[in-house]
């Protein structure tokens, strides 16, 4: 540990002891302020108790989850004293591959104990999250509270329809392997010059070594830190000459520009900080094309690609794999409807929340061939009553009964 932080204690000997500024040929950068105490503001029981609860949501079904509720106040003491004392030491974590249907690839998960590791890691976030949010791009989305796919999906639609001309071009990028291919000493680094308890880096180095190489999949806390990395990254683009429209989701970069050559500029300084700065690489399959076409050359203008959506001058669809999915699930409850043969509640949840991304773009034949034709009520109380059941479930789960309602 005395390695990681050995440059951070070089940057706050910038200045000297009785104040001066120390010499301006020095090449060494000015560290900012940073924020203590990080690990104190974890050792407080109710602060405990209210990551445990939260933690718990959409999880009841698990029996590990279960058993800590049931004793809530014997763990909140547990974690307390593991925190307090030292003693908590990373579970190695289980491996696990699943097939991600909106990306069509496989990915290697790492699955955690939910106590105490689960809480652990949210205890971390929940300590730092002011010093992470508090530089990070207004358009740097995912895995955010409040900064999904929605968001950044209002800012291209704007930007299309008002901007014809600042949108003429545009420029997609994604990095190689993201997650894995983090260095963590570059991230303990970029964490210090923001934070400077040693105690709480110190467990955050012990849980980022004990999940293997690079930012675990899986990880809560992983998932904050990896876009605390590319948060230099997205200033740097954003204030680019050329760059008039910048958005990142996770690990896809989407750029917005009047000159095509700026752009390109743009994407060969985006690969040469990612490659000296953060040792990171971008994918081959990078795109630099033009959305609009003039009037007298010949062809199609083609559309922005990003969260699911084709952003055009004017308009908003549904990307194509996206629709027929939709269109596959309408078809089968149709068929179902007609027969007479109950709908499941993930078939309705499923078309409902497909269904609900017409309602942001533009698709009103779409919604006339082949939304109207299905009771979508008929889904609603599919859904309705699952939930109540659950919820009578859950009640019953601790001996209790449920509120009575008017």
């Amino acid at each position: 540990m005395v390695e990681i932080f050995a440059t951070g204690r070089s940057l706050v000997d910038l200045y000297g002891s009785d104040g001066s500024e120390a010499k301006k040929e020095m090449n060494h950068p000015v560290m900012p302020k940073r924020v203590g105490y990080l690990y104190d503001k974890m050792l407080d029981k109710d602060l405990i108790r209210v990551v445990i609860l939260d933690s718990a949501r959409h999880k009841y079904r698990r029996r590990e989850v279960r058993k800590v509720l049931t004793h809530l106040e014997k763990y909140v003491e547990r974690t307390y004293k593991i925190l307090s004392e030292g003693s908590y030491v990373p579970t190695r974590p289980k491996l696990k591959t699943i097939y991600d249907n909106s990306s069509q690839k496989q990915r290697e998960l790492k699955i955690v104990p939910f106590w105490p590791d689960g809480i652990v890691h949210r205890l971390l976030v929940e300590a730092m999250k002011p010093v992470l949010m508090r530089g990070m791009h207004p358009y740097s989305c995912a895995s955010i509270p409040g900064r999904g796919g929605a968001r950044i999906r209002k800012y291209l639609a704007h930007a299309m329809s008002c901007d014809p001309k600042g949108t003429r071009y545009a420029c997609e990028m994604d990095i190689r392997h993201f997650y894995p291919s983090v260095p963590i000493r570059r991230l303990i680094r970029a964490l210090g010059r923001k934070i400077k308890d040693k105690r709480f880096l110190r467990l955050i180095w012990a849980i980022l070594k004990s999940c293997g190489q690079g930012l675990a999949i899986g990880y809560y806390i992983c998932q904050w830190l990896a876009n605390f990395y590319l948060e230099k990254l997205d200033w740097m683009l954003a204030r680019m000459p050329g760059v008039k429209y910048y958005t990142r989701y996770m690990d896809n970069i989407t750029m917005l520009g009047p000159n095509k050559r700026m752009l390109h500029r743009a994407r060969v300084a985006a690969e040469k900080f990612l490659r000296d700065e953060l040792g990171l690489a971008v994918k081959e399959n990078w795109q630099v094309y033009r959305t609009a076409v003039a009037r007298k050359a010949k062809g199609r203008p083609r559309a922005v690609s990003a969260v699911g959506f084709r952003f055009w001058h004017g308009f908003t669809t549904l990307r194509r794999r996206n629709f027929l999915r939709m269109l596959r699930q309408a078809r089968r409850i149709q068929k179902k409807q007609k027969m007479g043969i109950p709908v499941s509640v993930q078939q309705a949840a499923g078309f409902l929340s497909r269904a609900g991304q017409l309602n942001h773009c533009n698709s009103f034949r779409v919604k006339e061939k082949y939304i109207r034709s299905i009771k979508i009520k008929r889904l609603k109380e599919v859904i309705r009553n699952e939930s109540k059941r659950q919820c009578k479930a859950g009640w019953a789960l601790y001996g209790r009964t449920p509120p009575a309602t008017a």
